[in-house]
């Protein structure tokens, strides 16, 4: 790559509205091309969704012939609103990355592949199949996915082969949020009025970093009209820039926190009576549970001032029902400590005590909407399945609230050690970088019989599969219909092809359809994908064809605020969870501490915490090379460290650091700021890629995976990925 060419652009990263945005005119737009392209000169429109994270954004994709110009947000996406961040963008340009997978390949021998043909491919897969199932059963496969679009027809494929083993990458990101808010409200997750709201909270959730281009733009609305905003985070980040008030915690007492907050506004009599009166449970109970948690007590834990505890516990009731606490995403909410599912809970709890679910300017359950179905007269139904996930999901003895079908990603490479698990296929995840404890999950990976992995680029996890299906680009192929992600309507767009696939690339729905015949389940999927997305859509009233030409429709429906309805057991708000309850779980939110604390006896002791760049998605963007220069221009690897605990070490700004424990051990720069608690350290978390195969971002960082334990826990199972406790030392020159 170019770097002096790339350097003279303008790379804006961050703001309020527009979040992250890339401005290099040349290298987006036709001129760089046309020439070469001069006896192809019709322009097209495409509308389609955009791949760069999982809020898929609708998109228009022009093209010039068969080469791709530019891309515009559609305005109607209730999503994005027409914006595109810089993902978005830049990721037009890897169509052409050189590190694509051309055709199906097979491995030889380690890190040694050869071409073989789409019919050959099936046929070994099939047979091989074929052979675990006859000795070890159906419940020895698994199929990992992020959960997209075609999440539903991956569920269908391993349902029709005998397998409930379906899981995502919850476990290592959002679990404890999801099931706490569906524990205490029904929702698993519940939305935001952000434009209207007057005061709100944002806990550890960094949503200019963890980007959602409505949020900003709604953000942006709501100050305008004078809302205010507080972000209580161990680190200033982007979101803290932008709001009215820093809160600076010690890293895993956001639990402490959300408790006295409750007990503040029940003690001083701050909470919505009438409110919880009729539409919550268990107050009397929460209230005894609370007596305790004063701002006094919770000082000591937090390191926030009572005053600052008791000012918030203030605002957000003065401004009550235009108020709340955000529901989270991954940052403290997610799977990050041990107290994580607390923290929710406790967070849901608050919220109910300011009377703010479906309420103007407070928090609701958004529209959802309902496709339709295979005709099972015409397309077999499949057949009914019994019985838990391997890694413990659903069982009432194991993990009896986290839901079959998400399951827990990193028990993959335990349950493959311990030879419950002989095949896999991955799908738009790659576990060996995503998960915690390398090391241990390519000991679990490379004991599998099968592993095939669905693949545009050979990452981690595809150089250890033994099969390697390559599917279509995302602008070269058609998906699944999906509900777009429009929190305050009903909304239905779709993904399709802008161009012809370049190489022997097949789309995933076109895969799945033909091994599924090669494994003897053709039956199940005797189906177009045309056909598929007609009886989808049939419930709604909207053509294949005019979503097509559109990318998203509206169906009306927009939520309006009124009386809430809960989806619990008792159709309340439960401050006492009878689930929890029945379970012999603490069923009211209650203290925890977290795991693992650093060692106060040694100055080279930290918490290492992680988190988002608004330019990256987990570590699959950092190969893109405009997205990595972002990086490089900015020096955004650098892992941030507090001034005074940096100069018990000797470390000055930019001097290397070695970061290590007894998982893994690493090499990093420090950037000295004050915006970072004394007890931790910060590690942005999109880098350390270590395929060589991916030519980019090769050797560029590190991540916080490689210093993760293998951790599970106890009530969900989730990864608790900020339970990490390392020690910090200068680099010797």
């Amino acid at each position: 790559m170019n770097r002096s060419g790339i350097s003279r652009r303008k790379f804006i990263i961050g703001s309020a509205v527009g979040g992250a945005s890339l401005v290099a005119s040349n290298y987006l737009n036709f001129d760089s091309w046309a020439n070469s392209k001069s006896d192809s000169n019709d322009l097209k429109i495409t509308p389609t969704l955009c791949d760069g994270c999982g809020n898929w954004c609708a998109i228009n994709v022009y093209t010039r012939g068969d080469r791709i110009w530019k891309a515009e947000g559609i305005p109607i996406a209730g999503n994005n609103h027409g914006r595109i961040c810089a993902k978005g963008h830049a990721l037009l340009h890897e169509v052409y990355n050189k590190d694509r997978i051309k055709s199906p390949l097979k491995r030889t021998g380690p890190n040694k592949f050869q071409p073989i043909s789409w019919e050959q491919v099936y046929r070994e897969i099939g047979e091989k199949v074929h052979e675990i199932i006859g000795k070890d059963g159906p419940q020895s496969l698994f199929l990992l996915q992020y959960p997209e679009g075609n999440a539903s027809l991956c569920s269908r494929f391993m349902n029709a082969l005998g397998s409930p083993n379906v899981f995502s990458h919850a476990s290592t990101c959002f679990l404890p949020r999801n099931i706490g808010w569906w524990i205490t409200t029904g929702s698993a997750k519940p939305e935001h009025d952000l434009e209207h709201t007057r005061f709100a909270v944002f806990l550890g959730r960094n949503i200019a970093a963890g980007l959602r281009l409505r949020q900003l733009s709604d953000l942006s609305k709501a100050k305008d009209r004078g809302a205010r905003f507080v972000a209580i985070d161990p680190r200033f980040s982007e979101l803290a820039s932008y709001t009215h008030q820093w809160v600076q915690i010690r890293p895993g007492t956001d639990l402490a926190l959300m408790l006295a907050l409750g007990n503040t506004l029940i003690e001083e009599n701050l909470y919505q009576r009438d409110y919880i009166d009729k539409y919550t449970e268990g107050f009397d109970e929460l209230a005894q549970k609370f007596k305790d948690y004063t701002p006094d007590w919770a000082e000591q834990k937090t390191g926030v001032p009572k005053a600052v505890i008791r000012k918030l516990a203030h605002d957000l009731a003065e401004y009550a029902p235009q108020s709340f606490v955000h529901r989270g995403y991954h940052g403290a909410l997610g799977t990050q400590y041990k107290n994580s599912f607390q923290l929710v809970r406790a967070v849901a709890c608050v919220n109910g005590l300011l009377g703010n679910f479906n309420q103007r300017g407070g928090m609701f359950d958004p529209p959802k909407v309902k496709l339709g179905k295979l005709d099972s007269q015409k397309f077999p139904k499949l057949p009914e399945m019994d019985g838990v996930m391997v890694d413990g999901s659903g069982d009432v003895d194991r993990y009896p609230i986290t839901p079959v079908g998400l399951g827990l990603t990193h028990s993959i490479p335990e349950l493959a050690i311990a030879g419950k698990l002989k095949a896999g296929f991955v799908y738009h995840n790659n576990p060996l970088r995503t998960c915690p404890n390398p090391a241990r999950v390519i000991e679990g990976y490379r004991k599998l019989d099968l592993l095939v992995s669905f693949d545009y680029v050979l990452s981690e996890t595809a150089s250890l599969a033994h099969y390697i299906l390559p599917e279509s680009y995302y602008l070269e192929r058609d998906d699944v219909v999906h509900t777009n992600h429009c929190y305050d309507s009903h909304q239905v767009a779709i993904r399709q092809a802008v161009i012809k696939p370049l190489y022997d690339t097949k789309p995933m729905v076109l895969i799945l359809i033909e091994l599924a015949k090669s494994l003897g389940i053709g039956d199940y999927f005797n189906f177009t994908l045309d056909e598929y997305n007609r009886a989808a859509l049939a419930p709604l009233g909207v053509t294949l064809e005019r979503l097509k030409r559109e990318g998203v429709i509206d169906l009306g429906g927009k939520w309006e605020p009124g009386p809430p309805h809960f989806k619990t057991p008792s159709g309340k708000l439960e401050f006492v969870s009878s689930t929890l309850k029945d379970l012999n779980l603490p069923s009211a939110p209650e203290l925890e501490d977290p795991l693992v604390t650093p060692d106060e006896s040694d100055i080279r002791s930290f918490r290492l915490i992680h988190g988002k760049q608004a330019h990256h998605t987990h570590a699959k963007t950092i190969n893109q090379e405009y997205l990595k220069e972002i990086s490089v221009l900015n020096d955004m690897t650098r892992v941030w460290i507090h001034p005074d605990r940096a100069k018990a070490l000797g470390i000055e700004d930019g001097d290397c650091m070695t970061i290590s424990n007894n998982v893994g051990k690493g090499r990093a720069r420090a950037l000295l700021t004050q915006g970072i608690h004394r007890d931790c350290i910060f590690l942005p978390s999109s880098y350390g890629v270590y395929s060589k195969k991916l030519h980019t971002a090769f050797g560029y960082g590190i991540s916080y995976n490689d210093f993760l334990p293998t951790y599970f826990e106890p009530v969900l199972g989730h990864c608790m990925s900020n339970e990490i406790i390392v020690r910090v030392e200068k680099t010797p020159a």
